[in-house]
């Protein structure tokens, strides 16, 4: 009797927890990815802004810290009007990384800081091993030494003094958000929205010091503006509500979509032609980003297509029960 009671939970309905926890997981995917175009944006709007970095990254942080509190506001205590004392220690590390982030647009190329970010989920998988003790997968591996690989060809490229620069920038952007990225895993039970909030508005006092806040005309404004809603507010509401439904070096690695968009995004707009390093390490990451989601597909396609086979060969008595259940 035991025996059946635990084949039948195991199996479960279309509308059982097994199948909400699949749904829940399906759509971390897909809010993952959403916050990836929405990061993947970041060049564009630095290049189309005749800004400095620092009043750039002011008036950034101004507008997310604003639109973030309006968040914060609207959905009520559920996400916490006020960051706990972890929180703070997010906070701070998320400004350091935002800090650091303008920069490395505006000292080296696009394509070459997408691409370092990139490697952020060979960071989160060794981070998430180390702290949550979350295996890494075979298909995660190999998608990662793709990552790793892809990089290493790019890099090759780098030639100028203020391209080694700007890459270093990216370096330490990378790791923070890793460290972040598994924080938020370890902590899913708390919304770090606030601290996300506070982080924009540390940084906007410190870039303050050093920006003209007054140079930007209207339609500059407008441009910032835009650049905090989409590539702060909208990225990170996606990426903390993902975050919590997936595995950190798999939500890691399908943020890492992010690399072949950015550059993309500015040849559209300004025709930087990236260089063919860039066009080959980006390719590699490319590849094997897209495929582990191929093969994540269709592995999901695989289980669920055996959840409708069992559910068929169930007795008419359990289906019954399982309809009352739902």
């Amino acid at each position: 009797m035991e025996q059946n009671t635990r084949s039948r939970s195991s199996v479960g309905p279309l509308g059982s927890p097994t199948s909400a926890i699949k749904d829940s997981y399906g759509k971390g995917l897909l809010f993952i990815m959403i916050s990836a175009v929405a990061w993947s944006t970041a060049g564009l709007f630095v290049r189309v802004l005749p800004l400095d970095a620092w009043t750039i990254v002011f008036w950034r942080s101004v507008f997310a810290a604003v639109f973030l509190a309006v968040h914060l506001f609207l959905v009520g205590p559920r996400h916490g009007l006020l960051p706990t004392g972890r929180g703070l220690i997010v906070a701070a590390c998320l400004a350091l990384a935002m800090l650091a982030f303008i920069p490395a647009c505006q000292l080296t190329s696009i394509a070459n800081g997408a691409a370092i970010y990139a490697t952020t989920p060979v960071f989160t998988a060794i981070l998430a091993w180390l702290w949550l003790g979350e295996q890494i997968q075979p298909g995660i591996l190999f998608a990662v030494v793709m990552v790793v690989a892809g990089s290493c060809v790019l890099v090759c490229g780098t030639v100028s003094g203020s391209d080694i620069v700007g890459d270093a920038f990216a370096l330490v952007t990378t790791f923070i958000n890793a460290v972040v990225t598994v924080f938020i895993r370890r902590h899913r039970e708390e919304s770090l929205l606030a601290s996300i909030c506070l982080a924009n508005i540390f940084v906007s006092l410190v870039s303050m010091c050093f920006a003209a806040p007054l140079s930007p005309n209207l339609r500059d404004l407008e441009y910032l503006a835009l650049f905090g809603l989409v590539q702060v507010w909208l990225a990170v509401v996606f990426f903390s509500a993902g975050s919590r439904r997936v595995p950190a070096s798999q939500g890691s690695l399908v943020a890492a979509l992010e690399t072949p968009l950015a550059p993309f995004w500015v040849w559209l707009a300004f025709g930087e032609t990236p260089s063919l390093s860039t066009l080959i390490g980006g390719g590699i990451i490319t590849s094997g980003t897209g495929g582990y989601l191929v093969a994540l597909a269709v592995r999901t396609a695989r289980r669920n297509a055996g959840v409708l086979h069992d559910q068929k060969l169930l007795p008419t008595g359990w289906k019954n029960e399982a309809r009352v259940d739902e």
